[in-house]
C-alpha cells in the first residue's frame, strides 16, 4: 500500500455533516467511485479489498459520524467551531493500493 497525501477542510466537514454533500470529506480527497470510506477502513470497489488505516483516520472517521448524528440539535457557529477543530485532527494521509 502507499500512502497518498490528502488535505481536508473544514468546509468539506461542514457540507458532509449538514447534508449539503454527500461526499464524506475523505471522499473528496479520494475517487469515490472507485473507494468507499468507512470507519475502520477505506473499500476499492474497483479490487475488491479493504484497506485498514491509520489510528487517525479512525478517529476522524468517528468524530465526523458523532458531529453527524448531533448536528440537527447544533447551532450553526457550534458545528462550524467542531469542524473547525476536527480539520486540525484530520489525517493527511489514507492508505491505498
Amino acid at each position: 500500500m502507499s500512502k497518498i497525501p490528502i488535505k481536508i477542510s473544514r468546509n468539506d466537514i461542514f457540507n458532509y455533516v449538514v447534508g449539503n454533500s454527500v461526499f464524506d470529506p475523505i471522499e473528496k480527497c479520494i475517487d469515490p467511485t472507485r473507494y468507499e470510506v468507512l470507519d475502520a477502513f477505506i473499500y476499492d470497489a474497483q479490487n475488491k479489498r479493504q484497506m485498514v488505516q491509520s489510528t487517525e483516520y479512525q478517529r476522524f472517521c468517528w468524530e465526523v459520524s458523532k458531529l453527524k448524528q448531533f448536528s440537527e440539535k447544533m447551532e450553526r457557529r457550534e458545528i462550524e467551531s467542531v469542524c473547525e477543530e476536527l480539520e486540525e485532527i484530520a489525517p493527511t494521509y489514507v492508505l491505498l493500493y
